[in-house]
């Protein structure tokens, strides 16, 4: 019994230690590909065909209002344009990209991100810069 919960245990370490690392150089790959901006810009991945892609882009539109101005948001039709997909790695949508003005990337989102957690990234961006 010990002995199935301490292999489930080390199973779910490798597990998340890989996730993080495959994270880790998805950001830094796709860091190597943005170019600068003026302000922070969050890259949207969306599709048509996508169930909670409309969602995102209501909490994407109040993200907007709240912030005023100080965030660009650039929609990518994966469907319309693979190759920026392919380009940053895309393989889930919705996908939400923060890049700070730099072109760093800040965080990469997959799946629905709340406007909460996207207020957050974003103060966290524009303080970095």
């Amino acid at each position: 019994m010990i002995e199935r919960l301490l292999i489930t245990a080390v199973l779910a370490l490798l597990a998340s230690g890989i996730f993080w690392g495959v994270r880790q150089w998805h950001t830094q790959r796709i860091t190597r590909v943005s170019k600068p901006d003026s302000q922070p810009v969050l890259l949207y991945f969306r599709s048509d065909t996508c169930a909670m892609c409309e969602t995102q882009w209501r909490y994407l539109e109040q993200l907007s209002q709240t912030e005023n101005g100080r965030i660009r948001i650039q929609k990518i039709d994966t469907d319309q344009h693979p190759e920026e997909a392919a380009r940053y790695g895309v393989f889930t949508l919705p996908t939400t990209i923060l890049l700070t003005p730099d072109g760093t990337v800040q965080t990469i989102n997959y799946g629905l991100t709340t406007p909460k957690k996207l207020a957050q990234q974003l103060a966290m961006a524009q303080h970095l810069a």
